[in-house]
């Protein structure tokens, strides 16, 4: 039997892409690698929430804790390269490529669900963000919390229709619900509710074996934060009361104005902080967003989409409407998990407009230009705010060389932990008093003696530090 190759002939025309293949998940990953690998990124200065993740497993000494509330998911993901160097840019790079291998395996959870260059267009979309691409090369809980939860909801779709059995999926979801509750506890509430609520409302989805296996993950993600409160924090009792004492309280805030407000940047604002709308003129570019949403999920309605676009859209609403009726702080990198779960009916959208023919010539121009003008724009907001977080590591750096000037050396307090981490002292989280902290070091208060940094007249000098009696 004569074999034919495909390209054999003259005539023959080269093998094309399939629509399904996986590398398309492959570029869209690699071209998040590639934006972050920027010079912008890669000298980013480290963020002062950022150091309180990494102190406690970084090649720098340092008696900075990690506040009670949060989980130290974020901070073991970059052990690999803290506790060997205390290299930036070696950081940046390895949470870079860390970041990109994270969003090619949560787009493949939802391969067979939508075709692979469907799924490519919702990773371009959420790698496009300015606020992605910081945190992706940053140590932060929320932009894995995204990587979960979108994985998790592929895996959960894939398990409950059957397109996936066996024992994997379900070692794969109980492995996702961890990594989601390991970057902090509550996220089993803000980020896992609804796909916990979908397979106990739904009756097709009730499967009990799903359900456990996402139920395993949660628990054994509570079981280490449990674990780290008798390491660190004097037991579980102690660490859940420190818990409650960090800002902001418990309560109803409506702040979701307040949250959009900050979109563009600044990346942080405390209530009442931030009250001007950074590039106003990029509200239009989010509004064609809003609307490739909706028009996704009104094109997946009558199809057999329509339930993983439901649970995608719905799954990222509640993100979005815990943290506007919760925390009243002000975070882009707070609603990733939402951004994460809308790109999909985003880029159903893209696809409807692609295939239906009465329209295509103008739904692709439109698709294009939203992309490309979503990749621009959001460049634009990256390098603003990126250059403006140059002064904050100076100013903490200054600090702890004035410090050591001054006669400062560890052991040492300082209110400041951003400070304190460059100085090698420890510090107290937010809302935790000097006293208190120094309250649960050996020897408590006593062991330790009050030096008045006044009489120095330096600015950026905290009032006082505190070294051993």
């Amino acid at each position: 039997m004569r074999r034919t190759l495909p390209n054999a002939g003259p005539g023959n025309r080269p093998a094309r892409l399939s629509s399904d293949s996986v590398l398309w998940l492959v570029l869209s990953a690699g071209l998040f690698v590639v934006a972050e690998l920027t010079p912008t990124l890669l000298r980013m200065p480290l963020g002062a929430d950022e150091i309180t993740y990494i102190a406690q497993t970084s090649a720098r000494a340092s008696g900075v804790l990690l506040p009670p509330v949060h989980g130290h998911g974020a901070g073991l993901l970059a052990a690999p390269i803290t506790l060997l160097t205390t290299s930036l840019a070696a950081l940046r790079i390895w949470m870079s490529l860390l970041s990109g291998l994270g969003l090619f395996l949560a787009m493949l959870a939802w391969r067979g669900l939508r075709p692979a260059w469907v799924l490519a267009v919702a990773g371009f979309i959420l790698g496009s963000l300015s606020i992605t691409q910081l945190s992706g090369v940053q140590v932060y809980p929320d932009w894995w919390a995204a990587l979960g939860v979108l994985a998790v909801t592929g895996l959960f779709l894939q398990a409950v229709t059957g397109r996936m059995t066996g024992r994997v999926v379900l070692i794969l979801l109980a492995a996702g619900a961890f990594l989601i509750v390991m970057m902090r506890p509550q996220n089993i509430a803000f980020v896992l509710a609804p796909t916990i609520g979908a397979a106990l409302i739904v009756p097709a989805w009730r499967k009990p074996r799903v359900l456990t296996a996402i139920g395993i993950g949660i628990v054994a993600g509570a079981a280490e934060w449990a674990a780290e409160a008798f390491a660190l924090y004097g037991g579980l009792d102690s660490r859940l009361h420190l818990a409650t004492q960090e800002p902001p309280r418990f309560g109803l805030y409506f702040s979701l104005g307040y949250q959009f407000r900050v979109l563009n940047g600044p990346w942080y604002c405390l209530p009442g902080q931030c009250h001007s709308w950074t590039f106003p003129w990029l509200t239009v570019w989010w509004l064609a967003l809003l609307g490739l949403v909706i028009l996704g999920v009104f094109a997946a309605w009558r199809t057999a989409a329509r339930a993983s676009s439901a649970l995608a859209a719905l799954s990222g609403l509640w993100v979005i409407a815990c943290y506007a009726l919760l925390v009243p702080i002000a975070a882009p990198r707070y609603l990733l998990p939402a951004y994460a779960l809308l790109a999909i009916p985003a880029a159903d959208a893209i696809a409807w407009l692609a295939a239906t023919v009465r329209w295509r010539p103008a739904g692709l121009l439109v698709a294009c230009a939203f992309l490309l003008t979503g990749v621009v724009c959001q460049r634009v907001v990256l390098q603003a705010e990126v250059s403006s977080q140059d002064d904050g590591r100076a100013l903490y750096m200054s600090t702890a060389d004035q410090l050591r000037v001054a006669g400062i050396h560890p052991p040492c307090v300082i209110k400041s932990p951003s400070a304190a981490y460059y100085l090698g002292c420890g510090a107290p989280w937010t809302g935790e008093t000097v006293p208190e902290f120094l309250a649960r070091t050996p020897g408590g208060v006593s062991a330790w003696r009050r030096v008045d940094l006044r009489p120095m007249h330096q600015v950026g000098l905290p009032y006082f530090a505190w070294v051993r009696a």
